[in-house]
């Protein structure tokens, strides 16, 4: 079993059980204070970013404060991610955050000369 089967494998199990599936699964906390959303990020896991952002629309979260924007996190999630050269995952956060509509500052999403 991979990563995506046992996450989606918990939702299920929280759907069946009747849990708060926004509180209880997708913005729960590691020790590190990372949600498996922003732990994704961090291991370089773009199907896993994917999933759990795709469940936010159905149990109405706040993708752009509660996931993109939470406080602590995108500095660890994106200093990771650019520090192992992790330019897929760059570029999702970049539509992540475009999708959320955060554009002001996203100074990740802007390609730096040579980097191309």
């Amino acid at each position: 079993m991979d990563n995506k089967e046992i996450l989606e494998t918990l939702w299920g199990w929280g759907r069946e059980v009747q849990v708060n599936l926004k509180v209880d699964l997708l913005l729960t906390k590691g020790r590190d204070g990372l949600t498996a959303w922003h732990r994704a990020a961090t291991m370089d896991n773009k199907l896993i970013l994917e999933t759990p952002w795709g469940w936010g629309s159905e149990v109405h979260v706040n993708l752009k404060d509660d996931l993109f924007l939470a406080k602590g996190t995108m500095e660890k999630v994106h200093g990771t991610a650019a520090l192992n050269c992790f330019k897929v995952i760059l570029e999702k956060l970049c539509g992540c955050g475009r999708e959320v509509q955060i554009t002001s500052k996203m100074t990740c999403c802007q390609p730096k000369v040579g980097m191309e």
